[in-house]
């Protein structure tokens, strides 16, 4: 089976004495990140993850990602003496210091004004966060936080204006009607972009539903 074969490798190899160079995960990597995926013990994760628990424990409340020391991580690195626990804010420098972090082209997320907050949180359903990431130059984590966690957080200056029932039945009954985005829109105090994610996440969710 693939697990024990992975899982007898990760053991051959958390003493590897090498600390000049990488140690490379020979088994499936996730191709939108780079990294090694495995099951360990019964556990499906980060085969670098696990190999941090090897060597270091589990991972304390504090300190809950493996960080890489060479920023390779998105090249499969899995190097015992690479990796360490560290915060999100040390493993996010690392990878920026290192040069393996995507490029932001918007600035930090507090450069994001709030027209481009709305205009991310209603083209989400037409495209996926991770090609809204590649269009905006930033890390899907940046999108995961304005879509997910930034009011939740209160970072933001309002609270998320959620659709309610009775403006999704607005919005289908328009599109019966043969009206446009900004004349729904309009009819909503929305904008259009707003008007046409909400259709489209309606879509997705519809057909998951019949399907």
């Amino acid at each position: 089976m693939i697990e024990n074969r992975t899982r007898e490798w990760l053991l051959a190899h958390r003493d590897y004495p090498h600390e000049d160079w990488c140690l490379i995960w020979p088994f499936f990597r996730e191709t939108r990140v780079g990294r090694g995926k495995c099951r360990f013990n019964e556990k499906g994760g980060w085969a670098h993850r696990f190999m941090c628990e090897l060597v270091h424990g589990p991972a304390p409340e504090d300190r809950p990602q493996a960080v890489h020391s060479c920023g390779k991580g998105h090249e499969g690195c899995v190097n015992p003496r690479h990796l360490s626990w560290g915060t999100n804010s040390q493993n996010q420098y690392q990878r920026y210091a290192d040069g393996s972090g995507p490029s932001n082209t918007k600035g930090s997320k507090g450069q994001f004004t709030p027209e481009q907050i709305e205009t991310i949180r209603s083209q989400w359903g037409e495209f996926t966060q991770t090609k809204l990431a590649e269009m905006y130059g930033v890390s899907l984590g940046t999108i995961q936080y304005y879509l997910k966690y930034r009011d939740q957080r209160g970072h933001g200056s309002r609270l998320i204006n959620h659709w309610r029932p009775d403006e999704d039945d607005r919005l289908k009954a328009g599109i019966e009607r043969g009206e446009g985005f900004e004349e729904i829109g309009k009819a909503l105090g929305r904008t259009w972009k707003s008007v046409k994610g909400r259709l489209n996440r309606l879509k997705m969710r519809e057909a998951v539903t019949n399907g």
